[in-house]
C-alpha cells in the first residue's frame, strides 16, 4: 500500500469508504470497507477511474490558468461522502472516499497527507 494510502486508511477514527492509488493509465484499489464492498462492481471502479482521471486532467490545465503550482488535494464534497484526490505526480494520486457529515475533518487529512509529501 502507498504511503499515502496508508495515512488515508489510518486516520484517525474515520475509516475511508475506498481507497485507490491511480496511476495515468491504471489503477490499484487499496482498500474497500467492508460495508460498502458489494456497491461497487468493477465496472464501476473503472467508470470512477476515467472520470476522475478526466478530471485531473482538466485540474491541471486549471491550476495552469490561474498561474497556481503544485495543488494539495480536489475535494469534492456530496450529501453524505466526501471525496479527495491526493496528487502524487502528473496524472497520478489517490482517491479517497469517506462517510461525510459535516464535521469530518476536512482540513487536518489534508494537512496531514501533504506533510508527508513533502517529507518524502
Amino acid at each position: 500500500m502507498s504511503n499515502i494510502a496508508d495515512i488515508i486508511r489510518d486516520f484517525g477514527e474515520s475509516r475511508p469508504r475506498v481507497v485507490a492509488d491511480l496511476h495515468s493509465t491504471t489503477f490499484e484499489i487499496k482498500y474497500v470497507r467492508e460495508d460498502v464492498a458489494g456497491r461497487y462492481s468493477d465496472r464501476d471502479f473503472d467508470e470512477a477511474y476515467k472520470l476522475i482521471m478526466a478530471n485531473t486532467v482538466t485540474g491541471d490545465e486549471f491550476k495552469s490558468l490561474i498561474g497556481e503550482g503544485q495543488f494539495n488535494a480536489q475535494t469534492l464534497f456530496f450529501d453524505d461522502i466526501v471525496v479527495f484526490f491526493f496528487p502524487s505526480q502528473r496524472y497520478e494520486g489517490v482517491f479517497a472516499s469517506f462517510d461525510y457529515d459535516g464535521s469530518f475533518p476536512v482540513n487536518e487529512l489534508v494537512k496531514q497527507v501533504s506533510e508527508t509529501r513533502t517529507e518524502s
